[in-house]
């Protein structure tokens, strides 16, 4: 059986000779010392394009065609990178694939592997890209090479790309570790930040000595451009110990309006995990928390994330101030009391009964959306607010569900996520470890549905609620990765105000199932219009538009596992379970 593949864990058995930067594949490197995976392929050739800034001639040419988002090739060297002074990795790129084509480049080795993106710029003509490392350590050698990261290759020549000259240069000053409480006055300059992705941080005298803050000196972080999780990162001589005080505070100062959203993530050698605070005023200092109660003690480092969720401008409202940095004690978050269905959320559930996990955060609030479908006064709302594509929450149930003769499970969400949105929602167990998940899309955008997962003929077994709403959709926090939830119910029957379309589409099926080598998915009456086929971690493997009746998928390269086969007839989409061994 094939061993399962984890999303960017590239695992290979043997290398070519190790080699050392610089590389400019003129006699350094030959095709045998490259190591391909998932679908990328990678060879030393002719420079197709002997012009402008790169008159080499011989360059690396690596084609994307299937297989997985993340496809690529990788080089072993014969040391450590060393990021203590020369903090940047440089290279030539040529490629017709459009500017703004993802190019990530990621370092592995004995530590956690450390990746950076960069963004084309030009289409069909030599650039040179550079990628920041200031503050990784020195116990990676492997260089991997990821084009067009994020999409599925197709052979094409927007899926080829040439690159050159890959050298450690001279790049920012790798930050110096500090330790809280951070005020600025002393110890921290500037270039102690890592800035990413159109965030710049700076240590400048404070412009607005008032009210609560009254200090000379602050940091100050600007975001223009770049990436809706725009960050400037802070590295700390020692971890965090949150065992007693787990709560970390900050001065805030910001024009930008009321309710934006700033994210606190801590990350350590072992991951990560993130708070999210709602600014309260504008135009005034405010001291905002974030409660990290039951979190490891292993963080080393802080990152900060304002206005998480939108691309910034470079104005006032795109503009940061913030000052002392510490932690304090605090209210520990209160227990969790499982609950019982039928759940309304008008008393017996509050916010603390929830568990997120990966970025999923779920709050109960007055219902924004009271209208005939839905007039409750209390609902449910989850946020995808950065972390993963599988980002959830979790509710504990008083008893284990029944399945006999109630078989499901139906709950009414608004979004204004466009119609199709997956919802995932996943059964557990507390005692033994059991799950089983089922999907259906949405077929409302700006109003409320009801929905209905179907468990028949699943074991009493169950007494925990998953809710992964907008599964594998982006994670910005924005109105399309907000979902509204309220009145979960178990049922016997389907109680749907627009779903049907989904529910009761034409007959599709696949088979064999598990497949090993061949899967065909066929519909009886309607054309398959387009089929997206999505591994366990959210991750789009392949899309298809057979236009046909039936499809037949060659999955002998993919890794074991599940994946979710998202299918689209004239009449709606269905997702379908499928596992390949």
């Amino acid at each position: 059986m094939k061993k399962i593949t984890l999303f960017l864990s590239l695992f290979v058995f043997s290398y070519g000779f190790s080699q050392s930067l610089p590389i400019d594949f003129e006699a350094d490197v030959t095709t045998a010392d490259f190591v391909d995976f998932d679908g990328g392929t990678a060879i030393v050739t002719t420079n197709p394009q002997m012009s402008g800034i790169n008159t080499s001639n011989s360059v690396a040419r690596i084609v994307r065609d299937g297989g997985a988002v993340y496809a690529g090739s990788k080089i072993l060297l014969s040391a450590n990178l060393d990021f203590s002074v020369m903090t940047k990795i440089s290279m030539k790129v040529y490629t017709t694939a459009p500017v703004g084509t993802v190019v990530k480049f990621k370092l592995e080795g004995a530590a956690p592997s450390v990746e950076v993106d960069a963004l084309t710029t030009v289409s069909g003509t030599w650039e040179t890209l550079e990628w920041i490392f200031a503050g990784t350590p020195n116990n990676l050698n492997e260089i991997v090479f990821m084009f067009d990261f994020g999409n599925v290759g197709d052979g094409t020549a927007n899926s080829t790309f040439y690159f050159d000259d890959v050298a450690q240069v001279t790049g920012p000053p790798a930050p110096i570790p500090t330790s809280l409480p951070i005020d600025f006055e002393t110890g921290v300059v500037s270039s102690d930040f890592l800035n990413y992705s159109g965030a710049t941080a700076s240590v400048i005298p404070n412009p607005q000595m008032n009210g609560i803050n009254m200090s000379n000196t602050v940091g100050q972080i600007v975001r223009d451009g770049g990436e809706f999780w725009a960050a400037s990162k802070i590295f700390l001589t020692n971890t965090i110990d949150l065992s007693t005080q787990w709560h970390i505070s900050m001065k805030i100062y910001t024009t930008a309006p009321v309710g934006t959203r700033i994210k606190l993530e801590l990350e350590g050698a072992n991951g990560s995990t993130n708070l999210d605070y709602l600014t309260t005023v504008s135009g005034a200092w405010e001291t905002a928390s974030w409660n990290f109660d039951g979190q490891a003690n292993d963080y080393d480092r802080i990152l900060f994330l304002f206005d998480f969720g939108n691309v910034g401008d470079g104005t006032a409202t795109s503009t940061f101030l913030f000052d002392d940095v510490q932690q304090i004690a605090g209210p520990a978050i209160p227990a969790q009391v499982p609950t019982s269905l039928p759940i309304d959320f008008e008393a017996s559930v509050v916010t603390s009964d929830f568990t997120n996990f990966s970025g999923g955060l779920t709050t109960i609030i007055p219902n924004p959306q009271m209208d005939s479908d839905n007039p409750s006064a209390t609902v449910a709302q989850f946020i995808r607010s950065g972390g993963a594509p599988w980002a959830q929450s979790k509710l504990v149930l008083t008893q284990f569900m029944d399945y006999t003769t109630l078989s499901s499970i139906s709950m009414k969400v608004y979004t204004d996520a466009p119609v199709g949105t997956l919802l995932k929602f996943k059964v557990e167990s507390t005692d033994a470890g059991f799950a089983n998940e089922r999907n259906v899309n949405t077929t409302v955008s700006g109003g409320w549905a009801t929905y209905h997962w179907d468990f028949a003929g699943d074991p009493p077994v169950y007494n925990v609620l998953t809710f992964m709403l907008g599964y594998a959709t982006p994670n910005d926090a924005s109105a399309n990765a907000t979902f509204l939830f309220d009145d979960i119910i178990q049922t016997t029957s389907i109680l749907s105000t627009g779903n049907d379309q989904v529910l009761n589409m034409d007959d599709i099926y696949s088979y064999p199932n598990p497949a090993k080598d061949r899967l065909t998915i066929r519909a009886e009456n309607k054309t398959i219009e387009r089929i997206a086929l999505f591994d366990i971690l959210g991750n789009q493997v392949i899309v298809l538009q057979p236009n046909s009746l039936e499809v037949t998928i060659d999955v002998a390269s993919y890794a074991s596992g599940m994946y979710i086969a998202k299918v689209s007839t004239a009449t709606g989409i269905k997702s379908m379970k499928l596992i390949i061994e």
